[in-house]
């Protein structure tokens, strides 16, 4: 495996849209595999299938420019982020879609970071990509980048494909603004009795 071989583009409509979490050991052929309707947590107006996960990805990229990046190897996909602004966000309701969100305007929300395990793992292809994603965000005017329903740092967190263990994001300069006690599901699963709301400021 060649890491100069491996490059971070734009989530593109004509291209293979973010649809399931990379949890396998390989990369992911696109050319080999039915296309699905993303996962439960993208509950877009109500409605999980293709054609509304479609239309999510053209309605945000078609009016606010992008929706985050994908990691390719050659022509097989090994990880991605994706965001919705929060206006988008709140209408779907996904995995910590924004519900206690203090600041409306030009708002992103992140939804997940996943990547393929075995040799990708440990070669900074999650951090390339949030760092693609902070710096298109500044580009392109955002003022705020929120993460929801975070964990404290945990073994099972870490092994997550929502990469949502605190100390992973505050490298990028992520802040707590909102502490809270987990859900007994939570608490059962994870071994823990917080998860946060956290943010960076992008208009610095």
């Amino acid at each position: 495996m060649n890491i100069d071989t491996i490059k971070i583009k734009p989530i593109k409509l004509d291209e293979w849209l973010p649809d399931r979490c990379l949890n396998g050991l390989k990369p992911f052929d696109p050319n080999f595999h039915i296309s699905e309707s993303g996962c439960p947590s993208l509950n877009y107006f109500q409605k999980n299938s293709r054609e509304t996960l479609e239309q999510l990805y053209k309605l945000t990229i078609n009016n606010f420019g992008g929706c985050g990046f994908v990691a390719w190897d050659n022509d097989k996909i090994i990880a991605y982020h994706n965001f919705f602004p929060l206006e988008i966000a709140k209408k779907i309701k996904f995995y910590g879609y924004g519900f206690d969100s203090i600041h409306p305007e030009r708002t992103l929300i992140h939804n997940c970071l996943t990547i393929v395990k075995g040799d990708y793992l440990r070669l900074g292809i999650s951090s390339r990509l949030v760092k693609e994603s902070i710096n298109w965000a500044k580009t392109n005017d955002w003022k705020r980048f929120e993460i929801h329903l975070v964990l404290p740092d945990c073994e099972k967190g870490w092994q997550s494909d929502q990469k949502s263990c605190l100390s992973f994001w505050e490298r990028f300069g992520f802040k707590i603004f909102r502490e809270y006690d987990a859900d007994k599901e939570t608490e059962q699963y994870y071994g823990v009795t917080k998860r946060y709301s956290i943010y960076l400021p992008l208009d610095n």
